[in-house]
């Protein structure tokens, strides 16, 4: 079985596939934010899961990321903990590749899927997909509107957080709008393939994949 870690998005979530892909368990957090408290007794909780299941932990999936750059932080520390422990391999996940996926099954009328995740003030963190070639480069930074992202229409499902951003900036009204993150059931068939074709990262050295420096700020707690 394995072990997926989803913690860039606003709720973390865990879950548990077959070596076929096929999800077993999956546990979503109910607040925002809250991958510091929840995380660490939600993959408790999988690893339960396996135990009681009677199968055995083959590798760990993590999604790399873009997002919450405190969540890939716990996210990471966890998933490597827990590979180091149990001496099996990390498969880093393209969440955003999972969801534009799951946005094309969802919407079989659309030809493609953008993914759309909030950054600061009009950026997103964005990835097209489309039915025939699947994930079009990598994620990248893009503050709307922009020329990296036209042609949109009928055709199109924007998947993410940001729909109510783009919903103003692009001004998309005949697409089609999912509000959906990056969930790690979703990532379910990426890794299952990605075991099978040897596809795991290096425990020593992998990073998730920050794509912006990290900006610390003052927490909305912190009062003088």
């Amino acid at each position: 079985m394995i072990v997926l870690i989803e913690s860039s998005a606003e709720f973390p979530s865990v879950a548990v596939c077959d070596e076929q892909g096929e999800v077993l368990w999956h546990e979503v957090g109910t607040e925002k934010q809250s991958h510091a408290e929840m995380l660490p007794m939600m993959v408790q909780r999988a690893t339960d899961f396996v135990r009681g299941a009677g199968g055995m932990l083959l590798a760990v999936g993590f999604q790399e990321g873009p997002g919450s750059y405190t969540g890939l932080r716990i996210g990471v520390s966890l998933a490597k903990g827990l590979c180091y422990g149990l001496r099996v391999p990390l498969i880093a996940v393209s969440g955003f590749a999972c969801l534009g996926a799951e946005a094309l099954m969802q919407f079989p009328n659309c030809t493609e899927a953008w993914v759309m995740m909030d950054a600061r003030r009009d950026e997103v963190y964005a990835l097209r997909c489309t039915r025939e070639a699947g994930a079009i480069g990598k994620v990248r930074a893009e503050i709307l509107p922009s020329e990296g992202v036209a042609g949109y229409g009928v055709h199109t499902v924007f998947a993410g957080n940001a729909n109510e951003k783009v919903k103003r900036l692009l001004l998309a009204e005949t697409s089609v709008f999912w509000d959906e993150s990056p969930r790690a059931s979703h990532m379910a068939q990426r890794a299952s393939a990605q075991l099978r074709q040897g596809d795991v990262v290096d425990l020593a050295y992998y990073e998730p994949y920050y794509l912006k420096d990290f900006v610390a700020g003052v927490s909305k707690k912190f009062s003088l």
